[in-house]
């Protein structure tokens, strides 16, 4: 491995470690890198194995139930990668559009972005999906900014109260994420990932909610900057519903290549073994090298199965996180509804 590679890998885990330790079981059903999670998973079946193995409860004597076992593993990994394969491909065929669809979805987006660079104040919005989120980020937290200096314009003061909430729960979630997408590790995962936290989510409709409902109780002083506060996050919203399609894609891509990578080891070494136990001999192998032996070739036949389901909780979150419709949302916190804010 070269310098450059291994300070890559370095930075790599340390982003890794750095948004576990912003919020652990984020990192383990979303943010987390999906084969990372999947090796932490084996990690523990092999640790579990190894358990059954030390306490003496699997002897591992009898060559039937192992034989059973890895018939069993064999099927089950030709099925599984077969059907995600042809799943893979029929979600990518879906994407074969006409020239007409292109064009028409061009049209929309180049509107889009005319319309968040209006708002950022920049003639050329950058293309990279975490960039551009980045460049959102950045309008957010001046108009955040401005928010602060003039929150005082409120007429009441539940009015005030809220706002104030509002701009330091938005503040500490925009730090982060800018600090997110500043990194060199960040791609397009993160740029969605950063969109689908709930508490950002209750953050963007409490803003909405002060601006339509709750507008009469702001001075011009406040209205409009938080106006401003609004559109931008509305942005947002559009980028996170823009970015999911190219999201679940490429993710059903990556999947689909990481359980060829995965499942053909598998199989060799589950059907290396099971020929193994074609011989006369009985036991194939002394009972120290089959405590080994066996429950490595076990734990590595269901090693496709923790990786599809790394990938499986990730994309059910995303999908759940981002099956509301605006202005509706079922991921609003009780505290709003309890604040009269529905």
């Amino acid at each position: 491995m070269s310098g450059s590679d291994g300070e890559a890998g370095g930075s790599r885990l340390t982003f890794e470690f750095d948004l576990f330790r912003y919020d652990p079981l984020e990192w383990l059903v979303l943010t987390g890198d999906r084969v990372i999670v999947g090796l932490l998973a084996f990690v523990v079946l092999v640790g579990l194995l190894a358990g059954f193995v030390a306490s003496g409860l699997v002897p591992l004597q009898a060559e039937t139930p192992i034989l059973f076992l890895l018939f069993a593993l064999i099927a089950a990994n030709f099925t599984l990668i077969a059907i995600v394969t042809s799943l893979s491909q029929l979600v990518l065929s879906r994407r074969l559009e006409s020239p007409d669809e292109i064009r028409r979805k061009m049209n929309e987006t180049l509107s889009y972005r005319e319309e968040v660079g209006q708002t950022t104040g920049r003639r050329v919005t950058p293309v990279r999906p975490d960039t551009f989120l980045l460049a959102l980020y950045e309008t957010a937290s001046v108009e955040l900014e401005v928010l602060e200096e003039v929150q005082l314009e409120g007429r009441t003061k539940t009015a005030r109260e809220d706002l104030q909430t509002l701009i330091e729960d938005l503040q500490v979630h925009t730090e982060y994420v800018t600090g997110v997408l500043r990194s060199p590790s960040s791609d397009v995962k993160h740029a969605l990932f950063v969109l689908l936290s709930t508490d950002f989510e209750n953050a963007i409709h409490r803003a909405w909610l002060l601006q339509w409902e709750r507008g009469q109780e702001f001075t011009d002083e406040a209205a409009e900057p938080l106006a401003d506060l609004a559109g931008t996050l509305q942005h947002i919203e559009v980028a996170s519903r823009l970015f999911k399609t190219v999201f679940i894609e490429s993710e059903l891509a990556e999947l689909s290549r990481y359980l060829l990578y995965v499942g053909f080891p598998v199989q060799l070494s589950a059907v290396g073994l099971t020929l193994v136990y074609t011989a006369a001999a009985s036991p194939p192998f002394p009972i120290p090298i089959l405590r080994v032996l066996v429950p490595g070739v076990i734990a590595a036949g269901f090693a496709p199965f923790l990786l599809l389901g790394s990938y499986v909780v990730r994309l059910t979150v995303v999908a759940g996180r981002t099956a509301d419709t605006f202005p509706f949302s079922s991921q609003l916190s009780g505290d709003i509804t309890d604040r009269g804010w529905n």
